[in-house]
């Protein structure tokens, strides 16, 4: 069956129910928006960085990460809908919810990985939800520039705290938590 736009009008809880099983998908502003697979690069960048997270989490012996899980969003005043989500490409946290992390219980760290040069999506939408959603520090990976933009939770909106982390990389909002990106980015083709 081809869902029509009618059908991705997500305002309630039981919408989301509804939406097929097959993908991952973020609920903005009333509407269902059905993320596109990731390229091989974006893949084996990904899982590189949780490897080398989860390995730091558990010499730390605490915390969690996380690939592709729903984060809810408080949704702002102008939204038609009750619910709001987002999934980053990972999340650090000192817990693991049930499920998905419900808005007003976020990770401390979200982290989004490019898939083009630009990143329009996740230097605007993205920012402004993680910052409403309380997320402590939010990571753009640039994996073209072999970079990382490091943003800080600043009162309601982020701060650029680290603009070009190339080497190494430490996180504010999860003690501890350090990684050397020379490894991580070797493996790049």
């Amino acid at each position: 069956m081809i869902a029509t736009m009618q059908d991705l009008v997500v305002l309630t809880r039981a919408d989301i129910e509804r939406l097929p099983d097959d993908g991952l998908w973020e609920v903005v502003d009333g509407r269902a928006v059905l993320l596109p697979a990731n390229d091989i690069r974006h893949q084996a960048l990904s899982g590189r960085m949780f490897l080398a997270i989860a390995g730091k989490l558990k010499e730390l012996g605490r915390g969690v990460v996380l690939a592709t899980v729903n984060v809810g969003i408080p949704v702002p005043k102008t939204s038609r809908g009750e619910v709001q989500n987002r999934v980053p490409d990972l999340v650090v946290a000192g817990h693991q919810p049930e499920g998905q992390f419900a808005a007003g219980d976020p990770p401390e760290l979200a982290i989004e990985i490019l898939s083009t040069p630009r990143g329009n999506v996740e230097r605007t939408e993205k920012i402004d939800d993680y910052a409403r959603a309380g997320i402590r520090e939010y990571w753009v990976v640039n994996p073209l520039l072999r970079e990382i933009e490091v943003y800080i939770l600043d009162g309601d909106s982020y701060r650029q705290m680290q603009p070009n982390a190339s080497r190494s990389i430490s996180s504010q909002a999860f003690a501890g938590l350090a990684l050397d990106l020379t490894p991580i980015w070797a493996a790049l083709y």
